[in-house]
C-alpha cells in the first residue's frame, strides 16, 4: 500500500511539474513569413552586418510593428523612403509605376498587413518590386519605412 502511495505521488508530482511551464509562461507563436509570389517560407537570416533589433525580434514574434508611431522611426522611415520607394510609389506614396501605398486599394492582398508588407518590401513581389534584403536594407529599416507609410495614410 504504500508502494502504491508513492507511486501515485511521484506520478502526481511528474505531471504539475509538465504542466507548470504552460501555466507560467504564455506561448507565444512565432509568425510564419512567406514570399508573396509562391508562398515558400522567407529566409530572415540576417543580411551582412545586420543585428537584429529588439523591434525586429519583437515583430518576429508577433507580427507587429513596434515603430508604428513612432516619430524617430518614422523620420528614419522616410529617409529609407526617399532613398529606395519615390521612383515607383512618388513622393507621397499615392503610386506611379508602382501602385498607391496610401488608399486601401491593394494589388496584391498581402500589403493589407504590416507582416504582408514586411514580406513584400523584404523578398519582393510581381512586376517590378524587387527584392530589398539583397539591395542591403535591414529588417528594422524595413520595419521603419513600413512605419513612415502608415504616417502618410490619410
Amino acid at each position: 500500500m504504500q508502494s502504491n502511495t508513492r507511486f501515485f505521488t511521484i506520478l502526481l508530482a511528474g505531471s504539475l511539474l509538465a504542466l507548470t511551464p504552460a501555466l507560467t509562461a504564455p506561448a507565444v507563436a512565432d509568425v510564419k513569413f512567406l514570399n508573396a509570389l509562391d508562398d515558400s517560407p522567407l529566409d530572415l537570416e540576417p543580411i551582412k552586418g545586420e543585428t537584429f533589433t529588439d523591434a525586429v525580434k519583437s515583430f518576429h514574434k508577433d507580427g507587429k510593428n513596434p515603430y508604428n508611431g513612432d516619430a524617430a522611426a518614422i523620420a528614419a522611415g522616410k529617409t529609407q523612403f526617399e532613398e529606395h520607394c519615390v521612383a515607383c510609389h512618388a513622393d507621397d506614396a499615392s503610386g506611379g509605376m508602382g501602385p498607391s501605398l496610401v488608399d486601401d486599394v491593394y494589388s496584391n492582398t498581402r500589403a493589407n498587413t504590416d507582416v504582408g508588407m514586411f514580406e513584400i518590401i523584404h523578398s519582393g513581389a510581381s512586376g517590378a518590386m524587387r527584392s530589398f534584403s539583397i539591395r542591403g536594407v535591414t529588417q528594422d529599416q524595413i520595419l521603419q519605412m513600413i512605419a513612415y507609410i502608415h504616417s502618410l495614410k490619410k
